[in-house]
């Protein structure tokens, strides 16, 4: 994948402007930064709204695995020292980290459905 020469940014090649000179290799949004293309010729650049959007979307599918690392964190660090509660906890903690992989796996055509609808439409330039 092509690297930005501004902010060595490493996109895929729809998000760059297309062109020669100044323009060559820049992503979209340095090139709206540094003034070499106007909003309304960049239909890939993500508005804040979508990219908050997209942020959310992502984080709601990834969360429960992060939960479970801060539950393993704590359970190793505090609750296993409990005396009955270190040996019940430990036997949910099991159950939720085998099934949130399965849980994963059964809603990812659901996340990338809607992770496609906050994409915004692109239309490649002649000579891309």
């Amino acid at each position: 994948m092509p690297t930005c020469r501004h902010c060595f940014g490493v996109f895929p090649r729809h998000q760059f402007i297309h062109g020669n000179g100044p323009r060559a290799q820049v992503c979209v949004r340095c090139g709206l930064e540094k003034g070499l293309v106007e909003k309304e010729e960049v239909s890939s650049l993500y508005n804040s709204e979508t990219a908050n959007a997209r942020f959310s979307h992502i984080a709601r599918y990834w969360s429960p695995l992060v939960w479970i690392l801060a539950i393993w964190t704590a359970w190793i660090l505090i609750i296993r020292s409990l005396e009955p509660w270190g040996l019940y906890s430990l036997v949910l903690l099991v159950i939720f980290t085998l099934i949130a992989p399965v849980w994963m796996f059964l809603n990812r055509v659901k996340y990338l459905a809607g992770l496609e609808k906050l994409t915004p439409e692109y239309e490649t330039p002649k000579g891309h």
